[in-house]
């Protein structure tokens, strides 16, 4: 078995100088109750020769106490960290599987491979804890599953049904569920679910600590409760170190157990400062995950770890970058007092490249307000932008109920075949029929049998209907919300985020009928015999591409592990798992690994992340040469920012969307020039240029020769 990674960096680096601030481990900053200290000190000043109680008896006794719960229901630990790994050494091994979920504290995955345990992983769903899927991955292997909750780093918490959900599944299975609740005292008790559940003999194991809300984190005390002989396991495996727990944590946590008033107090005081915090953060317009603990996960302008470097190194801020965690692009800040906050969002104001947005960093709409003088055009009418809004709407509900395709395959329909095809109501359908007919885009024929004909402007319609479904169905809430996110009240990927599904959705529709036909001629152009295409999604590109050459290799490298986890099933169902292979990974991640043998590296509609995410446009085209060493050319497409200032006529579909809902996004769209100077500068030379379908959209075939 191999070595299991890990984990010193998350607390050694910072141990630095006087005046540093610490926003990076979830400290107290208010310190240990009342009493504590001298506490402490008077039990070291008078035994500190004395080996602590191996047992500590009375530190258990207290917290069952405290609990509602008998003493053999509570183990305790140096902190919640030694307990994750007792419970794992006590509870499996080699051949069975523990369940966890991605993105979340390393420990869990740390300590199982430590037990010699099988690990399996279940993503998120929208930054929380996914109930649903964790009950789906628990299995008759399954011994443990681990509950992060609050979830460390985005601060969401479980509702109760989903706890019952979680401990019920694991139940059926024999499993035990453990939730990891160290940031449950700033909730409240009225989310103790887990603990109840405990308390009324239900087989799962809660692990809290003291190192948070009670502000003992130097002395490291947790404890474990659950049923008598599941905490007997943890107990028989903590033998083996007799006096885990040192004399002074026990004699800490006993005097903060007296202090009854404590939690309560350092509940309400972080609960005004993290409010505090989020306005803050929302006046500068950065995106955030609106948290429950005593931390928030904020998103970065760019490389998370470059800006908490920057932060530290030129504002001596501490703070936790979460690509470790499996969130590249956030880090997590804790919630300090009044003064740490006011210090942290001056230093942040700073760092942004406006005080507004990160996206003036591009070009286009979104770019600082002296970078781009836009033209005033000819008006549109009001009765034409507010008709045009209703249509929009209209044109997407009739995508989803199918009707435009069916239109498109059949030069007339009936009404009652729509009605049919669409399981739509007929006089709800009707009504949306007759607004496209009133904007022009098709003719209806009424009589026994209404008839519907798409008109030659309706055939152009259903080509571009995939704008829609990326605009009304995708990003309806945010451009709903543009007055919210204007005054910072509403935070994108906080309280308004865009719809991904249907984003996804729009562009596949965009894709086949306006992109890929000039793909395929460019193509047709290319000798390639090893492709690797980035950001591959669920592997639609490579299976096109290798599925009809039987001598044509690929390789999809993907930040989604999910997506990697479709692409693959996807690769196998095709029967071309042997000759496509699906890497998970950061492609501006690889370090130390590279890809020899490649003919040619592609990607779509995602370049201008990799630039967003370093700064450095001209840097991440040499890293992808380091990365492919042996590519000819390179297949890059991307939508940038429109020529504004030299634009006349009518305003094309897609760019004002476009460029508006990323200005808000907090994503800087850049200009042409940027692409080509970033080619330049890597080596590459443009071969071939060509507009792909969408509006401000280029293909760029570029050489390395």
């Amino acid at each position: 078995m191999s070595r299991p990674s890990t984990v010193p960096s998350l607390h050694r680096e910072h141990e630095r100088g006087d005046g540093m601030l610490r926003m990076h481990c979830n400290e107290n900053p208010y310190g240990p109750p009342p009493g504590v200290i001298a506490s402490v000190t008077k039990e070291l000043e008078g035994r500190c020769a004395t080996y602590p109680d191996s047992d500590a008896t009375a530190l258990r006794e207290r917290l069952a106490e405290h609990l509602s719960v008998t003493a053999d229901m509570v183990a305790v630990g140096n902190g919640a960290d030694e307990l994750v790994l007792l419970i794992s050494l006590a509870s499996a091994g080699p051949g069975e599987t523990v369940v966890a979920t991605e993105t979340t504290f390393p420990g869990y995955v740390t300590s199982a491979a430590v037990a010699g345990a099988t690990v399996r992983t279940v993503p998120l769903a929208d930054n929380r804890v996914p109930a649903a899927g964790l009950a789906k991955a628990l299995a008759d292997d399954v011994r443990l599953v681990f509950v992060c909750n609050p979830h460390n780093p985005t601060g969401t918490l479980l509702a109760p049904d989903a706890v019952e959900e979680i401990i019920s599944a694991a139940e059926r299975v024999g499993a035990t569920p453990v939730f990891d609740e160290a940031y449950m005292e700033f909730a409240g008790s009225g989310f103790d679910h887990a603990m109840d559940a405990v308390r009324a003999g239900r087989r799962l194991l809660v692990i809290r600590t003291f190192s948070k809300a009670w502000g003992l984190a130097s002395l490291r005390a947790g404890y474990a409760v659950g049923p008598a002989d599941l905490i007997a396991g943890i107990q028989d495996v903590r033998r083996a170190l007799p006096f885990n727990m040192n004399r002074l944590a026990q004699q800490a946590a006993l005097a903060a157990l007296d202090s009854k008033d404590h939690i309560a107090e350092v509940r309400e005081r972080t609960a005004g400062e993290r409010e505090r915090l989020c306005r803050g953060l929302a006046r500068l317009g950065v995106g955030f995950v609106p948290s429950v603990t005593n931390f928030v996960m904020v998103k970065t302008p760019g490389d998370s770890a470059r800006f908490a470097s920057r932060l530290a190194d030129e504002h001596g801020i501490l703070v936790r970058d979460l690509t470790l965690f499996g969130h590249p692009g956030h880090i997590r800040v804790t919630v300090g007092t009044s003064e740490d906050t006011d210090r942290f969002c001056g230093a942040l104001s700073k760092l942004l490249a406006s005080p507004g947005s990160h996206a003036a960093r591009g070009h286009g709409l979104g770019a600082a307000r002296d970078k781009v003088a836009v033209p005033t055009l000819d008006a549109v009418a009001p009765e034409d932008l507010f008709n045009g809004y209703v249509g929009a709407h209209v044109v997407f509900a009739l995508s989803r109920l199918g009707v435009w395709q069916r239109l498109s395959e059949r030069p007339e329909c009936t009404l009652d075949s729509l009605t049919a095809a669409s399981g739509a109501d007929p006089t709800g359908l009707m009504a949306m029929l007759r607004v496209t007919a009133l904007l022009g885009y098709v003719e209806l024929r009424p009589g026994d049998t209404p008839t519907v004909t798409l008109t030659s402007s309706g055939r152009d319609l259903v080509r571009l209907r995939g704008f829609f479904t990326w605009g009304v169905g995708g990003y309806r809430d945010v451009l709903g919300g543009l007055s919210g996110l204007a005054l910072g009240t509403s935070v994108f990927e906080g309280d308004i985020d865009r719809d991904g599904a249907m984003v996804a959705v729009g562009s596949g529709e965009v894709g086949r009928e306006l992109m890929l036909p000039v793909e395929e001629e460019v193509l047709t152009t290319v000798d390639f015999g090893t492709v690797a295409d980035l950001g591959c999604g669920d592997a639609t590109r490579l299976l096109r591409l290798c599925g009809g050459n039987v001598a044509r290799r690929g390789t999809g490298i993907e930040i989604n592990k999910a997506a990697c986890g479709q692409a693959s099933e996807r690769v196998a169902e095709a029967g071309l798992a042997d000759r496509i292979e699906i890497v998970h990974g950061d492609i501006l991640g690889f370090t130390d690994r590279t890809f020899p043998g490649i003919d040619l590296v592609s990607s779509f509609l995602m370049m201008h992340d990799l630039f967003d995410a370093t700064g450095d446009p001209v840097g991440v085209m040499r890293t992808l040469r380091r990365v492919f060493p042996d590519a000819k050319r390179f297949l890059i497409a991307d939508t940038v920012a429109q020529e504004w200032e030299a634009h006349q006529g009518p305003l094309p579909v897609f760019s004002v969307g476009f460029e508006l809902v990323h200005a808000f996004m907090d994503t800087p769209i850049m200009n042409r020039t940027t692409y080509e100077n970033a080619f330049a500068g890597a080596g590459l030379r443009v071969e071939r240029r060509e507009p792909l379908g969408a509006p401000s959209t280029w293909l760029w075939l570029l050489s390395t020769e």
